[in-house]
């Protein structure tokens, strides 16, 4: 018998040049895959230690503004990922 370990992939955030990213993950990448964000950043996966997350990441807002517009949220004029 193994230990399962569920993943909810619509939760996970990928952090790179100190902020948190939103991904469209339909499968669980292996370390070394190319993902893209939905910001348009690509990267390689790793994996590591919740102890070694950075303290201070922040919210990509072109991430955020992504997500909130395919999920059908409100988006307030002033939103970060919103260019003036």
């Amino acid at each position: 018998m193994a230990a399962r370990i569920f993943l909810d992939l619509d939760t996970l955030h990928l952090v790179s040049q100190g902020l948190w990213h939103r991904a469209n993950l339909g499968w669980v990448p292996h370390p070394g895959e190319q993902v893209t964000m939905l910001c348009g950043l690509v990267e390689p996966v790793e994996y590591d230690s919740i102890s070694a997350r950075p303290p201070a990441a922040r919210t990509c807002w072109d991430c955020d503004l992504v997500y909130r517009r395919h999920e059908g949220f409100t988006v307030l004029p002033d939103h970060p990922g919103i260019r003036q």
